[in-house]
């Protein structure tokens, strides 16, 4: 634990459970704050009781770093020896999403089903590298404001690798799927417990609720839950048929995988955010980026990168959206509606939902000004980001974006050469007439 005391001072403790304490700290190194979790001693001891706690940190401190996305807590160190562990993870000031499970502190339902489709979006990914979180629950979903959250603690993990020193009997009870109870884990556990938190966010209770642990576990293998609509009339009767399909006993009633559940958030939000025609929810957008062609060799966390630096917008027809002339500093996708181009007033090409434009001047050492004007057609969705926010992206979204770059430029060659053929041939057909 050498690395503790010279690398990290211990600012001050912000919370403590029955495993561990969590401080605030500086890192030396690498000069900013971090919230660093100490274990506590007593989990080391002989005691076997303590097994299943000490496997649990283990278990953490070895997915440490593995897992790399936008909405999972990022894990910058860990340690453990014979006695002792502990994590350095960075950290979010804003608390988790507790506090917001209570009446009268409920987010608004948008807001609510942005932060599910987040936590979603992290656990698909997770998932996809063979981990099931076994813990979702308000307390491990870290808070970062207005529809921003991380999921956090995966000390309840179970590797699909088939590691026989996993903890296999942990968790928190009100959040377990009942096939948990039978050592059974899958996936669709995750997507029961994450139904249980967006119950709790909407309604300001659990799904099942008993005076004892035995109770409630019968409750859960057996029980009947209040409905959404029973609790809040309000809400849209779609929204709760969701949460009745996460929540389902049978696992062939509940989502089959996590795109399935995105899919059935993100048709949600278009009719819950707010409607101020500007900007669409980041899930709706996230869904449509994930589905383009375009962006096939794009993974998951560099998706939501690119979604979060660019600037988004809903325009109506008749919308200038590049001029000709006009000096070139940002590259544009276009995600919903027509576009024509026009150069000095002749129409020269259409552009239509998933196209890429103005990237070009990207790979210019000095950008120069548009060759062309383009003009919205129909209402339109685009996306806009600077080069120079590009330049500062993660290598892996620089290297993706550069390999489309380059076979966008690729294919556009091939079709000027192949319409230089065409009327190369025209022009010896008609000398030959």
């Amino acid at each position: 634990m050498d690395t503790l005391q010279h690398r990290y001072e211990i600012l001050r403790e912000l919370g403590r459970g029955a495993t561990g304490t969590v401080y605030l700290a500086q890192d030396s190194f690498a000069d900013r704050q971090v919230a660093l979790k100490i274990a506590h001693a007593h989990i080391f001891s002989d005691d076997p009781e303590q097994n299943q706690v000490r496997k649990a940190w283990l278990n953490e401190v070895r997915q440490a770093g593995s897992l790399q996305h936008p909405y999972i807590v990022q894990v910058y160190d860990a340690g453990a020896g014979e006695r002792s562990a502990y994590l350095v993870m960075e950290y979010l000031p804003g608390g988790t999403l507790e506090p917001y499970t209570r009446p009268g502190q409920l987010k608004p339902v948008g807001e609510v089903l942005e932060l599910a489709y987040k936590c979603a979006s992290a656990l698909d990914y997770a998932c996809r590298a063979g981990i099931v979180h076994r813990d979702i629950k308000p307390a491990n979903l870290q808070y970062l404001g207005p529809g921003e959250v991380k999921v956090g603690d995966f000390g309840a993990a179970y590797w699909g690798q088939g590691d026989s020193t996993q903890v296999m009997d942990i968790g928190s009870l009100a959040y377990m799927a009942p096939e948990l109870f039978r050592h059974w884990v899958t996936p669709q556990a995750d997507i029961y417990a994450l139904g249980v938190v967006l119950f709790q966010l909407l309604t300001g209770r659990l799904p099942y609720q008993a005076d004892s642990p035995a109770a409630l576990m019968y409750q859960i293998i057996h029980g009947e839950h209040p409905r959404l609509g029973e609790l809040r009339p309000e809400l849209p009767a779609a929204v709760g048929e969701l949460v009745e399909e996460m929540l389902a006993r049978d696992l062939e009633q509940r989502f089959a995988s996590w795109p399935l559940v995105q899919a059935a958030l993100s048709a949600l939000m278009p009719g819950t955010v707010a409607a101020d025609g500007e900007i669409p929810s980041q899930g709706e957008l996230f869904e449509q980026l994930r589905r383009l062609p375009l962006l096939q060799e794009l993974g998951d966390p560099e998706l939501w990168e690119l979604l979060r630096f660019a600037r988004w917008r809903r325009a109506p027809a008749g919308t200038v959206l590049i001029t000709e002339g006009a000096a070139a500093r940002s590259c544009y996708l276009l995600l919903q509606g027509e576009t024509r181009v026009t150069q000095r007033g002749r129409l020269i090409n259409l552009l239509t939902g998933g196209t890429l434009f103005g990237e070009l001047a990207f790979a210019e050492a000095t950008p120069g000004a548009r060759a062309a004007t383009i003009t919205a057609m129909t209402p339109v969705v685009y996306g806009k980001w600077a080069y120079s926010r590009l330049n500062r992206a993660s290598p892996e979204l620089r290297s993706g974006m550069l390999k489309i770059f380059f076979r966008l430029a690729a294919e556009r060659l091939k079709q000027a050469d192949e319409q230089y053929q065409l009327l190369y041939r025209r022009l010896q057909e008609q000398g030959g007439a």
